[in-house]
């Protein structure tokens, strides 16, 4: 048995399993970081489909009450067309009305053909008059002015008042046009929107915004004025999203209002020229994610060291266990004195060729090998020189042998070579070469040279023998006829 083959393969498993188990375990880790990912980036889109369509709702309906004030100021004009709006007490009721029910959020005003905006408030004796402002040159009269009376068109914010509130003004040509009155305009306070923007809004990055459909800002939660009326017509949302749908979500690699990396839901307002904008920062939606991730990572690595080191340490334990194994095995099956095979291992493999030999009919020779006058060397020059005849005679008689030849040391000074496939002939040549051999060897100890020779006996299985115990019966027979005849020679039994 080969027990140095059978610790690599043990090795081997144990690496196979490893590397399977790690394997597996970093799948699974990635599997699970790209699922759960992924769901977390689809319930993201819900989110934002949802608050966007939820903005956008607050936001039409904002417009849409402007859009009523308007409508019923440019009907009451209508139906009083004597009566002068800028002084006309009904109508000024009225426009206080409006602005009583937003809670001053809504402003309603006329402006003139030109664009001079008169403010409406009822006269109070000692107030100073407040000279009429110009807007004649603002894209949303000129449009308001060109355009379609049942309208109102939207512009950029601005500024107004003693403390700079930011308003979103708004203008519609009346229908039917007074001398010196020729459009009616409302401005409504951007804090509106911002206070309910701000309530919806994902924090702590997350964004809302409003932009009119040519792509200018008109609000955005958070608040910061540095971007009010800044066109963001050459970002991607414009570039890539809105040609390909008016709604719907995507991810911006660089927004344009902050430089982050964000997920967006957007739509486009089907009855106002408005684009609702509902953002989250991706640092944050992933936040969650990142965190369980690096806890899952950094429990996989640890167990993935542990795999390591168990896995080290046991082909470590293995690789000493094939070690101890070979050491057993050899000790099991060395002869100690000379380093060849001992008598009960080369019995085994003398049983097992001829079982071989007899399934497959091919011929098998066994010598027995006899050292002749041994006693004499160790009476004559000590045991030393006679374990290094016995040595000297395994190596000399080894140099003789073919690769798939054995040699063991049967007993004291006897030996048995067993040469598979191997006709007695053919043996017999073998046989004399190592007898030749062996006449040559000379050991120098302090008492002389030790000289000495072998006789050997051939025999060769045939197809009646019983067993093995035939054949070594045959060898022994050619042995002692090779003393008996004078010893150093070779003798073959063939019967």
């Amino acid at each position: 048995m080969n027990f140095s083959a059978n610790g690599k393969q043990s090795e081997r498993l144990v690496v196979l399993t490893v590397v399977l188990f790690l394997s597996f375990l970093w799948a699974f880790v990635a599997y699970w970081a790209i699922s759960s990912r992924a769901e977390i980036l689809a319930g993201t889109e819900q989110v934002l489909r949802r608050m966007d369509h939820a903005v956008g709702e607050q936001t039409r309906r904002q417009f849409a009450l402007v859009g009523v004030f308007l409508g019923t100021a440019d009907q009451w004009i209508t139906d009083n067309p004597d009566a002068d709006p800028r002084s006309d007490r009904r109508f000024l009721r009225l426009v206080e009305n409006f602005r009583e029910r937003t809670d001053h959020a809504i402003d309603i005003q006329v402006a003139s053909e030109n664009g001079q905006v008169f403010p409406l408030a009822v006269a109070v004796p000692g107030d100073p008059v407040v000279a009429p402002r110009a807007i004649g040159d603002t894209d949303y009269f000129r449009y308001a002015m060109g355009g379609d009376a049942s309208r109102f068109f939207i512009g950029a914010p601005v500024t107004s008042g003693v403390n700079g509130t930011w308003r979103i003004p708004v203008a519609q040509r009346l229908t039917h046009p007074r001398k010196g009155v020729a459009a009616v305009v409302a401005a409504v306070e951007l804090s509106a929107l911002l206070a309910l923007y701000e309530e919806e809004r994902i924090r702590p990055n997350g964004a809302i915004v409003l932009l009119r459909r040519d792509g200018t800002l008109l609000a955005r939660a958070p608040h910061d004025e540095r971007l009010i009326g800044k066109s963001l017509v050459g970002g991607q949302l414009y570039r890539e999203f809105l040609p390909r749908a008016e709604r719907g979500f995507g991810k911006l690699d660089r927004s344009a209002t902050d430089a982050m990396e964000k997920y967006v839901g957007y739509s486009v307002l089907s009855d106002f020229p408005l684009l609702t904008v509902v953002s989250a920062a991706a640092e944050d939606v992933f936040a969650g994610w990142r965190r369980q991730m690096l806890v899952i990572a950094l429990l996989a690595l640890s167990v993935s060291i542990a795999a390591l080191l168990a896995a080290w340490r046991l082909t470590r334990l293995l690789r000493e266990l094939s070690v101890r194994t070979a050491e057993l095995q050899h000790l099991a099956t060395t002869d100690l004195m000379t380093g060849i095979n001992n008598r009960h291992h080369f019995l085994s493999l003398l049983y097992h060729e001829f079982a071989r030999g007899r399934r497959y009919k091919a011929p098998l020779s066994l010598m027995i090998l006899d050292l002749d006058f041994f006693k004499q060397i160790n009476d004559g020059y000590g045991h030393a020189a006679g374990d290094a005849a016995l040595k000297t005679f395994a190596n000399a008689a080894t140099e003789c042998l073919r690769g798939m030849d054995v040699l063991g040391r049967l007993g004291g000074e006897e030996f048995g070579i067993l040469l598979p496939s191997t006709a007695v002939d053919q043996a017999e040549v073998v046989a004399e070469r190592i007898r030749v051999a062996v006449a040559r060897i000379a050991i120098d100890t302090d008492l002389g040279t030790v000289r000495f020779t072998t006789s050997i006996g051939v025999a060769q299985s045939q197809e009646d023998d019983e067993s093995v115990d035939v054949l070594l019966a045959r060898a022994d027979a050619a042995l002692y006829a090779a003393k008996a005849a004078g010893r150093n020679r070779v003798v073959v039994r063939t019967n």
